[in-house]
């Protein structure tokens, strides 16, 4: 029986993964918190105190980390969406905002770093 789903992780090299930390944190609102420390380098980004996305470098030799695979987006549930909207604009990041057909709920989708699609969702 599966309950939730637990982190995502993304691979990156140590330049792109502390980008990648650094969009997390600042424009998505993460926080970067404890990483047991493993043998490569990383973060675990967290919300509240539940670590939901790791980012770390590939293990040596380990190309097919870094190919590119069907990984769509990732999407968050957000709260604030004038301060969040203010924001993503004022750091001049592409972004396109979908309300849901029928629905109340608000959607903006931007890239991070690497390329991959996030999901920004207000009620």
């Amino acid at each position: 029986m599966i309950l939730s789903i637990n982190h995502i992780q993304l691979v990156a090299e140590k330049d792109l993964v502390i980008q990648l930390r650094d969009f997390y944190c600042n424009v998505v609102g993460l926080t970067d918190g404890f990483r047991p420390a493993f043998e490569r380098f990383g973060f675990w980004l967290y919300i509240g105190d539940k670590d939901v996305l790791h980012l770390i470098t590939p293990k040596k030799g380990d190309e097919r980390s870094l190919q590119k695979s069907s990984f769509d987006h990732v999407a968050f549930k957000t709260g604030n969406y004038q301060s969040v909207l203010k924001k993503i604009e004022s750091l001049n990041i592409y972004f396109e905002e979908k309300p849901i057909p029928g629905m109340t709920a608000h959607q903006i989708f931007l890239r991070d770093p690497a390329g991959n699609r996030v999901e920004l969702n207000f009620d």
